[in-house]
């Protein structure tokens, strides 16, 4: 049997205990959008890539030491995966590439190696909100 590491089936208790944290940790996350957990009369539920990536910021911010404040500039210059040179095989089916929320790889089909600063879907969001 296949399991589908993007269905949700971690409620938000066994999600943090799965990552030995405190469910709070998953909420400031969450408010500082770094994760988009899906809402199930209303409960937060996680996947397996949900949790794979929030393992990841947790790397990010306790042995890189980088703050969420420099996680949040780091993705919107640079793409996760270009965080942490991850190779195109694992790019296929991560969710962080796949669900983020106003992202360029959630905009396009597939990843782009381009610069953010080349990259058309960055400088039509960027054109745009300017505009606005």
């Amino acid at each position: 049997m296949q399991v589908n590491e993007n269905l949700p089936v971690y409620p938000m208790g066994v999600a943090a205990r799965l990552l030995d944290v405190h469910p709070r940790t998953l909420r400031i996350y969450e408010e500082e959008g770094l994760i988009k957990p899906l809402r199930q009369s209303g409960k937060r539920m996680f996947s397996q890539n949900d949790l794979v990536w929030i393992q990841c910021l947790r790397n990010l911010i306790h042995d890189e030491n980088l703050s969420i404040a420099g996680i949040k500039k780091l993705l919107e210059l640079l793409p996760c995966w270009k965080l942490k040179d991850c190779p195109p095989e694992v790019r296929a089916n991560c969710s962080a590439l796949k669900e983020r929320e106003k992202r360029c790889w959630e905009l396009t089909q597939n990843a782009c190696e381009k610069s953010c600063q080349n990259c058309e879907v960055y400088l039509r969001e960027n054109l745009a909100t300017k505009i606005v």
